[in-house]
């Protein structure tokens, strides 16, 4: 497939080669924690607060043209952080482009994605409550921030119900399960996985597949969820800033 050319939008802290990708309904903006205490890149996926949409895109590996093309044009080389979906487009950037992957930051994603067909369901019939009731399952019963969450439910409903849907279907079409149990796929550069231990979207579990599967070093956060890097910025950028030493 032809790549449609998008200007993808991003937010930059000094030139740290690291370039975060937000997950799904969400834009980078929700690295501003991260660019702030370490530098680099958060962009916005097509279809994502600044950037332009590619109304094509369907799948992770559409997503990940787009940024593959990003890295070339704007960093040369990078590590790449990616959450929940933009975890699963970190991971197909690498297998797509290791050339220009230093090494993989996974937060709270997998080697597969699956999602509730009742989700699916809401976020086309019912988006507002539906994104209402996502909220909720983001984060930790023990955050208690309501504005964090409040602002988290506001973009989700700026991305809107068609996007939201797309990035959400994109999820659970994504499946490298097989693959990496089987060995067809091997990592030759550093992975860190960082995951809160409340988190109900993608469990510990997942994580702990990759340490298992290809070495990565896993960081599990307490009285965290799915929003760790919003819930537990500190203890974020600490395990991201002691991985960039290896």
């Amino acid at each position: 497939m032809e790549l449609k050319k998008v200007r993808l939008n991003f937010y930059k802290s000094e030139d740290t080669p690291i370039v975060y990708i937000h997950g799904s309904g969400g834009t980078g903006k929700v690295w501003a924690h991260q660019l702030s205490a370490i530098g680099g890149y958060a962009i916005d996926l097509p279809g994502h607060g600044g950037s332009a949409d590619d109304e094509s895109i369907s799948t992770v590996e559409d997503y990940a043209r787009h940024v593959v093309e990003f890295i070339k044009e704007e960093v040369g080389q990078a590590y790449v952080a990616g959450h929940s979906l933009g975890g699963a487009i970190a991971q197909t950037v690498y297998l797509m482009a290791e050339d220009v992957v230093r090494g993989l930051i996974l937060v709270g994603t997998g080697a597969r994605l699956r999602v509730l067909p009742e989700l699916l369901d809401g976020l086309i019939n019912d988006f507002e409550n539906t994104a209402k009731k996502l909220v909720e399952m983001l984060f930790s019963r023990n955050f208690k921030d309501e504005g964090v969450k409040r602002k988290t439910l506001e973009e989700i409903l700026e991305c809107g119900s068609e996007v939201t849907y797309r990035d959400f279907n994109a999820c659970d079409k994504f499946d490298l399960l097989s693959e990496y149990k089987e060995g067809r796929i091997s990592v030759g550069v550093p992975v860190l996985c960082i995951v809160g231990k409340d988190d109900i979207m993608t469990p510990p579990k997942y994580s702990a597949f990759f340490e298992k599967t290809i070495g990565a070093r896993v960081v599990e956060i307490e009285d965290a969820g799915h929003m760790v890097m919003l819930e537990k910025p500190e203890e974020v950028n600490k395990a991201i800033l002691e991985f960039l030493e290896i």
